[in-house]
């Protein structure tokens, strides 16, 4: 099993390096350890790409935040388990919600993206630069509800 500290680390490099999105460095990440590796990193990386920006640069949920739920949908499946992708989900959201103040990309990085020009001024201001943060904080939280449990 890999050492949980190094999924943590895994996903802050992945962002460091510019590799991909906050809801790629997420689920790449945590997708095919959760998935027992029944998915690998490239398809993850293929279906989180639309969710950067708060789901395709519109500025909604976090994608950081949306990487994690999509990695709770590999861990658990219908029926009796369905319970806990609520519970866990809700107790991310709170706990990213209470240490940032909101799960909204655009109240995060404190700028809409939607426009080619938004999204240049945000690069130019350095506005994603919070979005390392936001996904180590959410690479944390998966450390303690979700692989906490085996």
């Amino acid at each position: 099993m890999v050492i949980k500290s190094k999924l943590i680390n895994s996903a802050n490099k992945m962002m460091e390096e510019l590799r991909g999105n906050c809801a790629q460095a997420i689920f790449a990440t945590y997708g095919p350890q959760i998935g027992l590796e029944k998915i690998d990193c490239e398809s993850c990386m293929k279906i989180a790409s639309a969710f950067g920006g708060g789901i395709n640069r519109t500025g909604n949920v976090c994608g950081a935040i949306t990487g994690a739920l999509m990695t709770l949908g590999l861990k658990y499946s219908r029926g009796a388990q369905e319970v806990e992708v609520t519970k866990i989900s809700n107790e991310i959201i709170e706990e990213f919600t209470a240490i940032n103040g909101s799960i909204i990309c655009r109240e995060l990085i404190g700028q809409d993206i939607i426009s080619d020009e938004n999204l240049k001024e945000a690069f130019k201001k350095g506005l994603f630069e919070k979005c390392k943060k936001y996904v180590n904080d959410v690479a944390g939280l998966m450390e303690k509800y979700i692989l906490s449990e085996g």
